[in-house]
């Protein structure tokens, strides 16, 4: 399970054969050491999954965990299954996801909650949650997609049908609330990630109620989230759609959105959203000559967050990537770069397998445990600089 750390090259092409040595050192990494690092010590005995490792990799056996965990956890696996990662091992831990979301993460109304007890198997944070939810949509796509059959079907189409009658706000189209109870504002974050789990769902499943959410939810994004005059996506705002003290700029989720067009007119066989070209700039603005990304800027554009977070340079390679595979050649030297200050940061000094999740402002590592959820934005970034490589091939 040991990557050695004397295999990993220096890699100087910028062109299209670094983005390829890139790749193959990336699955390599990930087939060798990380999704046996967590098939192994990032399993719970009980079912499900741990919340986080230790930086040395040991399980950190803290019973309660994010409900949005155990859902990402289930996309990891599934996506080594479809990637061919010991397919065996890999969809018994999908269906074992699986059963600990139906069985203690699930309310009765077919939403899910927010924590869960993997002790007791019972919710220890029962409040619906969009964000969790569309979480759990996403793991169902991707289980359909990796075999799990039934079980992902069905549960799948409940939770979808669930969302729509439960969260969805019938005065605005588009808006979905966070929450219930809800919490008295808006967030673009959950309707982010309910778009991704909805185009998810309407390719692995091929279902057009789906398909017809995700285009309404880029509609709201167009006409509510994204700032035409600040030139950028927003985070929070009031009921009424009004200022909110918590509103900001995250430069990561300006890149996801570019990720997210793209599908989203990949998927839809439509144009891409002319937000995509704001937003890519709003991002390249917000981001620092190192290619370091500040987790949030005031809408001023002042740094309010003076922490690296290894997700935002997975959606800064997966906006470039986008690009690329959209025509775009001059953007593989932007996408080998990004990769390099990502693998530098957050996976080269790492223990084999694992990540550093967060840097502060001088790029000294500073956290204290390896978050499980940060694998789904790593192995998801991988995953595009892999489909990305043969795009360009042909």
């Amino acid at each position: 399970m040991v990557f050695l750390k004397d295999r990993i090259p220096t890699i100087e092409d910028t062109g299209m054969a670094g983005l390829g040595r890139r790749a193959e050192l990336a699955r390599s990494w990930m087939f060798e050491a990380s999704f046996p690092l967590w098939s192994e010590n990032g399993v719970a005995d009980g079912g499900g999954f741990w919340e986080s490792l230790d930086l040395q990799g040991r399980p950190l056996e803290n019973p309660v965990s994010r409900v949005r965990v155990q859902a990402r956890q289930v996309f990891v696996f599934a996506l080594a299954a479809v990637m061919g990662w010991q397919p065996k091992r890999s969809l018994e831990l999908v269906r074992t996801g699986l059963r600990t979301l139906h069985q203690a993460c699930r309310r009765e109304d077919g939403l899910y909650g927010r924590t869960v007890d993997l002790n007791s198997r019972e919710l220890s944070d029962d409040r619906a949650d969009l964000y969790d939810s569309a979480f759990v949509l996403l793991a169902h796509a991707w289980a359909l997609r990796a075999g799990a059959g039934a079980v992902a079907l069905t549960g799948g189409m409940a939770l979808s049908m669930a969302i729509d009658q439960r969260l969805r706000c019938l005065e605005n189209r588009g808006r979905y609330f966070e929450r219930l109870p809800t919490i008295g504002r808006v967030e673009q974050n959950p309707h982010m990630h309910l778009l991704e789990a909805s185009l998810a769902w309407h390719e692995a499943a091929r279902d057009q109620r789906s398909l017809l959410r995700s285009q309404e939810l880029v509609a709201l994004m167009e006409s509510r989230f994204v700032d035409r005059k600040l030139s950028g996506l927003r985070e929070i705002f009031a009921e009424d759609w009004g200022p909110h003290e918590d509103d900001r700029f995250e430069a990561g989720h300006q890149y996801e959105w570019v990720w997210l067009l793209h599908e989203h007119a990949r998927i839809c066989g439509g144009p891409v959203s002319s937000a995509a070209a704001l937003l890519y700039r709003k991002a390249r603005e917000l981001t620092l000559p190192n290619g370091r990304l500040y987790l949030s800027h005031t809408l001023q554009g002042d740094i309010r967050e003076p922490v690296h977070r290894c997700w935002g340079l997975t959606e800064a390679l997966k906006a470039q990537l986008a690009l690329v595979c959209s025509g775009n050649t001059d953007s593989i030297t932007v996408a080998n770069e990004i990769f390099d200050r990502l693998w530098a940061d957050h996976i080269q000094g790492a223990v084999s397998g694992g990540w550093l999740d967060r840097l502060d402002a001088s790029g000294t590592p500073v956290s204290n445990d390896m978050p499980a959820s940060t694998g789904y934005h790593i192995y998801l970034a991988i995953s595009e600089l892999l489909r990305a490589e043969k795009v360009v091939k042909g």
